[in-house]
């Protein structure tokens, strides 16, 4: 029990604190990028795609948003209706224009058909990919582009924001920070699917099963370019805990089946870099709830033995107190610090579940957005 415990305790440490440290050294000792200035470079044609499920509560929000930003350059968006059941196509067409474009797919087929529909009738030199409910600042067009005038990148994600305090925000600005250092290293783990921009040529057209924003910048490091995080280009997004089990356990498990469907290739080209990146930061915290389960079934013979041991049971069970606590804070519809906690590990479970659906073979293809 005491070998479990210690092989459990310490990958849960090297995901969390370990796996930061060596990314900060790593990144110490890598040159910092020169940006090019503006007058440097031709600014690049964007074509942004937004593949809506059922958006209709929102898409004239972001149509509106999109047509507010500020870009120097040509920028086009293109709204693909994946066979939604509501306005969402009505009203996109009502507000489209030389500058906004509809698809309408008759069809419910599934995400990364729709992106692979918006990404075909693209004109611009970077796709941009971005979600439907998330909201650009006015600069967010203008800083994720710019990097992309270094040639050798080849993906840029952008940072998302979230009121409130809430396991969302917090995760993010955890995430946030990994990205950052990752970033030093020129590869990320995943971009951030409500903005992410990539240069055309290195698109592919996706396996429905695949999610974009995570295979993507592992088809950019395959392609022998880099990826790179642009801090200050963000969008604000609303994070609704309710759906966000089934949403994570969906991500999850199409994230799972890039991970082991691209890693061979990953091998072979010795992209050690990327393995590192994908490894630390997405299987062992895909792991976190088997781990926990492990270490904790772990402590309690170990804790008659007292020491150590019996002062960590003691921190379990406050810790499991606290997360009942949050969730019966979340049953009466409370929100914020009190449930971070209960949300926490309702993440790992989800993320756990995830994986094994990949094991299973049950990796599904439609999605639901967050506002249903």
């Amino acid at each position: 029990m005491g070998i479990l415990f210690y092989i459990a305790a310490f990958l849960l440490l090297y995901a969390y604190v370990l796996y930061p440290a060596l990314l900060l050294a790593l990144s110490a000792s890598q040159p910092r990028r020169a940006r090019d200035s503006a007058g440097d470079a031709i600014t690049p044609s964007l074509s942004i795609v937004v593949a809506a499920y059922n958006e209709e509560r929102c898409i004239a929000d972001k149509i509106e948003n999109f047509l507010a930003c500020r870009y120097s350059g040509d920028v086009e968006l293109i709204v693909v209706s994946d066979g939604s059941s509501d306005r969402t196509a009505e009203i996109a067409r009502s507000m489209a224009s030389e500058r906004v474009r509809v698809i309408s797919q008759p069809e419910r087929r599934g995400k990364g058909v729709a992106v692979n529909a918006g990404a075909e009738a693209a004109r611009g030199e970077v796709l941009v990919f971005t979600d439907a409910n998330a909201m650009f600042a006015a600069d967010a067009l203008e800083k994720v582009a710019l990097p992309l005038r270094d040639k050798s990148i080849g993906l840029v994600t952008g940072v998302s924001r979230y009121p409130g305090e809430t396991i969302g925000s917090t995760y993010q600005r955890y995430e946030q920070m990994l990205k950052g250092l990752e970033s030093r290293l020129c590869v990320v783990a995943g971009a951030d699917g409500a903005l992410y921009a990539m240069r055309r040529e290195l698109f592919k057209p996706l396996d429905p099963a695949l999610i974009n924003d995570f295979v993507h910048p592992i088809l950019t490091s395959l392609a022998g370019a880099d990826s790179v995080m642009a801090r200050d280009a963000f969008v604000l997004e609303e994070f609704e805990t309710a759906g966000e089990f089934s949403r994570q356990v969906r991500m999850v498990s199409q994230a799972a089946l890039v991970y082991f469907r691209l890693l061979p290739e990953l091998i072979r080209q010795r992209r050690w870099r990327s393995i590192l990146v994908l490894t630390s930061h997405k299987m062992l915290r895909w792991l976190t709830a088997p781990l926990i389960a492990i270490g904790v079934i772990a402590t309690v013979p170990l804790a008659r033995s007292g020491g150590i041991f019996r002062a960590v049971l003691g921190l379990e069970i406050l810790f499991a107190i606290v997360a009942a606590i949050g969730w019966i804070a979340t049953r009466r519809g409370t929100d914020g610090k009190a449930t971070i906690a209960y949300q926490f590990v309702a993440l790992n479970c989800a993320q756990a579940v995830g994986l094994w659906r990949c094991f299973a073979g049950e990796v599904p293809v439609l999605w639901e957005p967050r506002n249903l």
